[in-house]
């Protein structure tokens, strides 16, 4: 049975080996290439031990002498590591003849998985980002300072996900051309500047789902966040955005020692920040926090939610480590004594209280996905199905059992890539590590979102994506709360011929953000946009960590009779 990850499940990286990669930062220079240079080169993957490729250029100021800046660009859905750098949709390697004027590094990973199908930048997609920076920083003289995050569309929104969740590796973000972001993830971004760069005749659901809010929230924080909406353009601004991102990456530059962090993370293995890290939570399914900051005096003050266990890692460039370090949690000492360079302090959450205990050095590589179980697959929930399906049936089960409301709603909408599923399926009998329940459902992880309707309105919805073209069974309902049978032979409007939704009921309806302010995951008609809905701090993947975690960490789900398609006579639901 999968448990909480724990200091001795990890593999760590020897104290001395941390140490170093503390104070100086990885090995570089390994490679003798002289710029410029096109370079097309692989590593292992860490999650399936594939080769797997990535483009590099090296301007022409490059001879290995000098650290350099890097630019990470991150293409977009159904493009590749050679987009950047060949396509014309990219203007024919505009970014690698703008990096070579400003002596920029870049490096354009893969983001599709082993199948083609887009990884959205998580899970083995940020991965293999994470695994394209070690080996480009192994092998090339790059300033560990100056590294910038970009990415076009699934690469923008990309950049959004990976900069919030890994802000100490990033010296700022440039978002193009993204959507949906992570609202309750902006309190990462205090040292990371976003600068989000959109075409004003893009669809506009992109900007309000992304841009608009994120850096809305970056100034109420009082955080760097800027927003270039260029009136001419439209979803790919490259032909008129490029130059001015380069200056402005090329400008960015890391905190390396901030005496101030504030983290959230909703699973341990986002959990790490510069020296702190969180590496357990108390109730799956909302967010941990940390905040902590080193005070004078040689102490470290810390206020926690959600939190059971932090790890603090003193930076000796902020304390004095040949001098007792003091941790206050909540305003009580917990700790005072000293703490070397290759200690770390255990903060852990008790019945009553917080304990303190001193611990060797130990950091877990971020490329180690296996240090994270969630649970064991009994019976894989999948999409297959006309009507009822069971995957659909698990995810409104998780999301109606985390938000408390009466019924939620799911379709296979955004789940869908062409003729394929995006998810990685799972199987009978396998351990999911969080990566690969990214994998599997991606790409919505996207907050949960609560209205009330009465029930005439929830069933108008219902009936509304009770369509008859075979691709558009990707918007037929799925719920948990209610149940309903419906015939396509009958008029459009009165096709549900059997329900035990009460017409003139309230409901408290639950389902994915997406779902109400896009128009390609489920139609709402007259409702779109007027549903007075709430977000959710809860999102879909933790919602399902807090339902397989309550279900005795296993995954199963069976057809319930819930939706039920009786058009022809003697078809199977």
């Amino acid at each position: 049975m999968p448990t909480d990850s724990t200091c001795g499940q990890f593999r760590f990286l020897p104290a001395a080996v941390i140490l170093a990669l503390a104070l100086h930062g990885p090995t570089r220079g390994a490679e003798s290439v002289r710029g410029p240079a096109d370079l097309s080169l692989t590593f292992t993957s860490p999650f399936d031990g594939r080769e797997q490729p990535y483009r590099l250029y090296l301007p022409s100021a490059y001879d290995g002498s000098q650290p350099m800046p890097l630019l990470v660009a991150l293409h977009g859905t159904g493009g590749d590591h050679n987009k950047y750098f060949d396509h014309e949709t990219y203007h024919r390697g505009v970014y690698k003849s703008e990096a070579e004027k400003r002596g920029i590094v870049v490096l354009c990973p893969q983001g599709a998985d082993a199948q083609g199908r887009p990884t959205e930048w998580r899970g083995v997609g940020e991965l293999h980002v994470l695994a394209a920076l070690d080996d480009v920083q192994r092998r090339f003289r790059i300033d560990p300072d100056r590294i910038v995050c970009t990415g076009q569309s699934m690469g923008g929104t990309g950049t959004t996900y990976l900069c919030c969740r890994y802000p100490d590796l990033f010296a700022a973000g440039i978002p193009l051309a993204s959507t949906y972001g992570h609202i309750s993830l902006v309190t990462n971004l205090r040292d990371v500047p976003m600068f989000y760069v959109h075409g004003a005749q893009d669809w506009p659901i992109y900007a309000q789902t992304g841009p608009i809010p994120i850096t809305e929230e970056m100034r109420r924080l009082g955080y760097e966040g800027s927003l270039w909406m260029i009136a001419e353009a439209s979803h790919n601004t490259m032909g008129v955005s490029t130059e001015r991102v380069m200056e402005w990456a090329l400008q960015q530059k890391r905190v390396t020692h901030p005496r101030h962090i504030t983290h959230r993370a909703y699973f341990p293995p986002h959990g790490r920040a510069w020296w702190m890290e969180i590496q357990d939570i108390e109730r799956p399914g909302w967010f941990a926090e940390v905040d902590a900051r080193v005070e004078d005096g040689n102490g470290i003050a810390i206020s926690a939610k959600n939190t059971a266990r932090i790890v603090l890692r003193p930076d000796p460039q902020l304390l004095n480590l040949d001098a007792p370090v003091s941790v206050r949690l909540e305003g009580k000492e917990v700790f005072h004594d000293s703490c070397g360079l290759q200690q770390q302090i255990l903060l852990t959450r008790g019945q009553d209280s917080w304990h303190a205990a001193l611990q060797p050095l130990q950091l877990v590589p971020r490329t180690d996905w296996k240090s994270f179980p969630i649970g064991v697959v009994d019976v894989p929930p999948t999409w297959e199905g006309a009507a009822e399906t069971t995957l659909g049936n698990w995810l409104a089960d998780a999301m109606r059992d985390i938000s408390g409301a009466d019924v939620a709603l799911v379709t296979k909408g955004h789940y869908r890539y062409g003729n394929q599923y995006r998810g990685a399926p799972v199987e009978a009998g396998q351990t999911v590590h969080l990566m690969e329940l990214i994998n599997w459902l991606r790409p919505s992880d996207s907050a949960l979102a609560t209205f009330t309707l009465r029930g005439t309105d929830l069933l108008a919805i219902i009936e509304a994506n009770i369509l008859d073209k075979p691709q558009d069974d990707r918007f037929l309902v799925q719920v948990s709360g209610c149940r309903y049978r419906f015939d396509r032979r009958l008029p459009v409007g009165k096709r549900i011929i059997e329900t035990d939704i009460e017409p003139g009921r309230d409901y408290k309806i639950v389902c994915n953000s997406s779902s109400i302010t896009r128009t390609d995951t489920l139609h709402l008609g007259i409702y779109f946009d007027k549903l007075n809905h709430q977000i959710l701090e809860p999102n879909v993947l933790s919602a399902v960590w807090r339902f397989v975690r309550n279900s005795g960490d296993r995954i199963s789900a069976r057809l319930e009779g819930r939706v039920r398609d009786v058009t022809t006579a003697g078809k199977k639901d």
